[in-house]
């Protein structure tokens, strides 16, 4: 007997872009399924939207089941709205305003199968404008490690990682072993941090090397909002508070272990907001950044900082 898979989908205010998404999961050649859809208090007719597709899902039987958060609290606390939901034996969470190809379901289930040593598994992505979804611009991926596999800290680090939920398909059992809580700290800036980190600890990823959904960009995204120098300091201080505490969350990780990582995310994070300053221009958060680095045993290294040397140094003395 075929395995249910469920796919958990924040949303917010998503009536613009929520349809393409639907017809998706309608379009996927596997069965069974449920989407399990978290309206995080949109004021839009977003929710009127979904139950204008509860008939159609009804006819492809796929399950489709509507939450709704009364105060909009972010993607990470709709996610914790929708875990407990879940009745498959694999997961997908999917922003709502990306496409899944057809087979999106189907090829993950089926690598999953026939790879029982891996957790979970990571596929590629088309990157497409709103508008322009059959215009590919390019493809998301993680370059599969030769050797060995260090994606922790490559995800702590952003280094050769995709952080679009699309990509992604686990073993339940395997997010129950990682995440017994089976809650995820809840952060504004998301949810694919707290939610990989404790798998990728945990177990061996696998990988599927072509791509198979649409992750698509709009302009008027919280990913592409300008932000100023502040803002961007202030959105890496929740970076450390969010890396820091699921961390601290993974059961399996030492103590020793523990600390060591959140040193290193402090003194990541720090550089980043160093960085941001001296983009910035900010004469007085260069000097205090720049400190900072000095005192957790750290010179502030980033080409920026070497070109800008001269001129913030004897600040720094």
């Amino acid at each position: 007997m075929k395995k249910l898979v469920s796919i958990i989908s924040p949303c917010y205010n998503g009536a613009k872009y929520l349809s393409p998404f639907l017809e998706s999961v309608l379009s996927q050649t596997y069965r069974p399924l449920e989407l399990i859809l978290v309206d995080d208090a949109s004021t839009d007719n977003t929710v009127e939207l979904v139950e204008s597709y509860r008939k159609k899902f009804c006819q492809a039987d796929i399950a489709l089941k509507l939450l709704q958060q009364t105060v909009n609290q972010g993607q990470a606390a709709a996610i914790n709205r929708g875990l407990p939901e879940i009745r498959g034996e694999y997961l997908m969470w999917i922003d709502s305003d990306d496409i899944m190809l057809p087979t999106n379901t189907e090829e993950k289930v089926r690598f999953l199968e026939q790879h029982p040593e891996c957790g979970f598994v990571l596929a590629q992505g088309e990157i497409v404008e709103a508008g322009k979804l059959d215009d590919v611009k390019g493809i998301m991926k993680r370059e599969k490690p030769v050797g060995e596999d260090n994606l922790f800290s490559d995800l702590v680090y952003e280094n050769n990682v995709v952080f679009c939920p699309g990509t992604i398909m686990t073993r339940m059992s395997a997010l129950r072993e990682a995440i017994p809580t089976g809650q995820i700290f809840e952060s504004r800036e998301g949810q694919n941090w707290q939610l990989m980190l404790p798998l990728a600890y945990n177990f061996k990823a696998g990988y599927i090397e072509r791509p198979l959904f649409k992750c698509v960009e709009h302009f008027d995204s919280h990913s592409r909002t300008k932000r100023t120098c502040e803002q961007l300091i202030n959105r890496q201080k929740n970076f450390q508070i969010l890396l820091t505490e699921t961390v601290d969350a993974i059961r399996q990780m030492p103590e020793d272990e523990k600390c060591s990582w959140k040193e290193r995310i402090q003194i990541k994070c720090t550089r980043s907001m160093f960085i941001a300053a001296v983009r910035g221009g900010k004469q007085k958060l260069i000097v205090q950044y720049g400190k900072k680095l000095r005192e957790l045993g750290e010179k502030p290294l980033c080409i920026v900082w070497e070109k800008l040397e001269e001129k913030v140094k004897g600040h720094l003395a």
